[in-house]
């Protein structure tokens, strides 16, 4: 694993591949601007609303009504479906997240968070916290996430005896990648591409199979570096911060050190978005 350091390094004339656009990809796009870097933006993935929404309408309602003990949210994207399907802060209720952006995503909207991990933002993290939080008697908890995130969170609560109920908030979509972007990936032309998530992995793996040994393959955490192995690719650089701002962290000081191996270890929640700050967090989500 990649340490950070305090002060950021420059990834100065690093071309650096996004996997999404709009205001994830422009923020992420001035952040590495800002460091020196070219970002290119290479649409991987989108976001979309799930096939059938009536059971998020419904938990949202439920929460609503203070059905739930517990809101557990793993990214910034399920923050704004939530937002989005009406969900309202409730004194009475309480809110956990995985990390910063998740926080900050819902906080605009008046709601009050009482869990986030004090620094590892992933759903282990999200997990410890909780359940120090949670104590012996069982909760209600909703758990709005991603069509494809794993399921370790749930079965950690499950297991120390709490209910969860699991519902579709967003779906994540694979997306036709620009020939262009294609192309120069697989020729070697980015000295990194930014993986934030199993389901960026996934899309990654689908759009370049074999990715050259000169372009750096940075992963948001270790679930997702995980998702890079299981998909056929390696993972070069691993960030111990869980956040994009972590990301490009580990990314500037893995430039500025001698090549690591490949991440080779497994986790049980490769599945579980971290907080990516659109991510999609990462977050996360997380917030895939």
């Amino acid at each position: 694993m990649i340490p950070v350091r305090r002060a950021p390094l420059p990834l100065t004339d690093r071309r650096i591949l996004l996997p999404r656009g709009g205001v994830w990809g422009e923020r992420v796009a001035a952040e590495v601007r800002r460091r020196g870097g070219v970002p290119v933006t290479g649409q991987l993935i989108e976001l979309a609303e799930p096939h059938d929404g009536e059971p998020l309408r419904a938990a949202v309602e439920a929460w609503n009504r203070g059905d739930y003990d517990w809101l557990a949210v793993t990214s910034a994207n399920a923050a704004a479906a939530l937002v989005s399907a009406g969900a309202r802060p409730r004194p009475d209720s309480r809110v956990a997240v995985v990390g910063p952006s998740t926080a900050e995503a819902l906080q605009q909207h008046d709601f009050r968070i009482a869990v986030m991990p004090a620094r590892n933002y992933s759903g282990e993290g999200l997990v410890t916290s909780m359940l120090a939080a949670l104590g012996a008697g069982p909760a209600e908890v909703l758990l709005p996430v991603s069509d494809q995130a794993g399921t370790g969170l749930e079965e950690a609560l499950r297991d120390a005896g709490h209910w969860v109920s699991r519902v579709t908030a967003y779906r994540t979509v694979e997306v036709a990648p620009d020939p262009a972007h294609a192309s120069a990936l697989a020729e070697g032309s980015f000295d990194a591409v930014l993986v934030t998530s199993g389901s960026v992995a996934r899309a990654l793996a689908a759009a370049c199979p074999v990715i050259p040994a000169e372009t750096r393959v940075a992963a948001i955490g270790g679930p997702t570096a995980q998702a890079l192995v299981d998909a056929g690719l390696r993972a070069d650089t691993v960030a111990p911060m869980h956040t994009v701002d972590g990301l490009l962290d580990a990314l500037s000081a893995a430039f500025a050190l001698e090549p690591t191996q490949p991440f080779e270890s497994t986790s049980p929640f490769a599945g579980l978005a971290p907080d990516d700050g659109t991510a999609p967090e990462k977050d996360p989500d997380a917030q895939p």
